[in-house]
């Protein structure tokens, strides 16, 4: 993975994308995108499969969002992987400790990691460190 990495966090609620990016920035993570929801990145994965270097290292994707959830994301994520030429981490974020979420969110292999918001700058430090080393 690349020196500094491209992140995508995903996810509806401006507070926790505000908390994320103030944290990866103190992190030294300077190519930091935020989406709102989840349409707008997949069609552009979808449509960019090809363009490794805009594609993204990390994706912090939240379970619970309207239009397209996390796991709905991640269904059709899995549709267009196989045409990917880079591994793209996805660390699962949400506020539910629904523990059938957890056992879902275990069942795919794209998802590296499943934390509950809002995430610690102490846990976010080691995810990086994990999903920039491997």
């Amino acid at each position: 993975m690349s020196q500094d990495p491209l992140i995508w966090i995903i996810d509806d609620d401006d507070i926790s994308k505000y908390v994320m990016k103030r944290y990866l920035k103190q992190l030294s993570a300077s190519r930091i995108v935020d989406f709102p929801d989840s349409l707008q990145p997949l069609k552009f994965i979808q449509d960019n499969v090809n363009a490794i270097e805009d594609l993204p290292d990390v994706i912090f994707l939240d379970l619970h969002m309207p239009i397209l959830n996390g796991f709905d994301f991640i269904r059709d994520f899995q549709q267009v992987t196989s045409k990917i030429n880079k591994k793209i981490k996805i660390v699962m974020l949400t506020s539910s400790i629904n523990a059938e979420d957890v056992e879902i969110a275990k069942s795919f292999p794209e998802i590296s990691n499943y934390f509950i918001k809002p995430i610690k700058h102490r846990d976010l430090e080691k995810i990086m460190d994990v999903e920039l080393n491997n």
